[in-house]
């Protein structure tokens, strides 16, 4: 039989064995005041999947007719604006055995709700993976860098991955250097418009445009992608009244790196004649479908064999 093990030292009681406990209670109030006291405002947009030109659920062809108003295969609308703190905010990828790892993650911490009057005083917020979040205060520069290669089409807005705010630099594959205002603009939707006659050109050993390579700057958002806490119920005390409570959310984001396909967004009436948003869709295009041009020769019978 084992010795019993005796106290060595001054003991005391983790709960008192006197008198009366009190009771432990959350105050949910000061907890939305303690995040938004230390908070940035954020714009809030709801995501759902795009059903538009669908004629069974999971096509992945849209034959009835264009979507041109979903991104990354989701419509978005405005919900509202809060007030959160965001951690964690990196940029990096780490090689291992089954390929690239993208930590590119942080945490967000919300209020209960939304901003109406003032801090955490509107409707409940609810987030669900893929909504999105943009820094809502024009004044702070969050514009990141990035550069890719693209081809030059004259006879429509050029779409660069990313919305441009400002571009750095545009030089071709001979080595040419394009200068903005002089041979191209910015469209308000982020887009490169070509002037008349300036550009790389067509490539006559392809038929094609020239390739071409850009450094430009574009505003940093982010997408919900795991809900860490969802449901979190805890006690509290309202006067007398001891009840539950539902509490806020703390989430996972990624930057919009990781969900980079901007698709055709046109301007539907969610987003028109709004400000905040002109920067993030793409019209739809204006050009026809050159219904003139030769047919495609696509039989061996077709082929010139001169």
């Amino acid at each position: 039989m084992a010795k019993k093990k005796l106290a060595v030292g001054s003991q005391s009681d983790t709960i008192t064995r006197l008198g009366d406990v009190p009771q432990i209670s959350f105050n949910l109030p000061k907890q939305d005041a303690f995040v938004t006291s230390h908070g940035i405002q954020f714009q809030h947009w709801k995501a759902m999947p795009s059903p538009i030109g669908k004629k069974e659920r999971g096509d992945y062809r849209k034959s009835d007719q264009i979507d041109d108003q979903q991104s990354n295969g989701f419509l978005y609308n405005k919900a509202g604006c809060f007030t959160a703190v965001l951690l964690g905010n990196s940029k990096g990828k780490h090689q291992m055995d089954g390929g690239v790892m993208d930590v590119s993650t942080g945490r967000i911490t919300l209020p209960r709700f939304y901003d109406d009057k003032g801090l955490a005083d509107g409707k409940r917020i609810y987030l669900a993976p893929g909504d999105r979040i943009y820094v809502k205060n024009e004044n702070i520069d969050i514009r990141v860098p990035n550069w890719q290669e693209m081809t030059f089409e004259p006879d429509r807005d050029n779409v660069a991955q990313f919305p441009i705010s400002c571009m750095e630099r545009l030089v071709d594959s001979r080595a040419i250097d394009y200068i903005e205002g002089a041979d191209y603009t910015i469209t308000s939707e982020g887009n490169i418009r070509w002037k008349a006659g300036k550009g790389p050109g067509i490539d006559p050993e392809t038929g094609k445009g020239r390739v071409y390579s850009i450094r430009y700057l574009y505003d940093a958002h982010w997408y919900i992608t795991q809900l860490i806490n969802e449901v979190r119920i805890g006690n509290v005390t309202e006067g007398n009244i001891r009840k539950e409570e539902r509490m806020p959310y703390q989430a996972q984001v990624v930057r919009e790196y990781i969900y980079y396909n901007r698709a055709n967004t046109a301007k539907n009436e969610d987003f028109k004649n709004k400000e905040e948003d002109k920067k993030r869709t793409t019209p739809a295009p204006s050009f026809d479908a050159l219904p003139n041009s030769p047919a495609v020769k696509v039989n061996m019978t077709d082929v010139d064999e001169s």
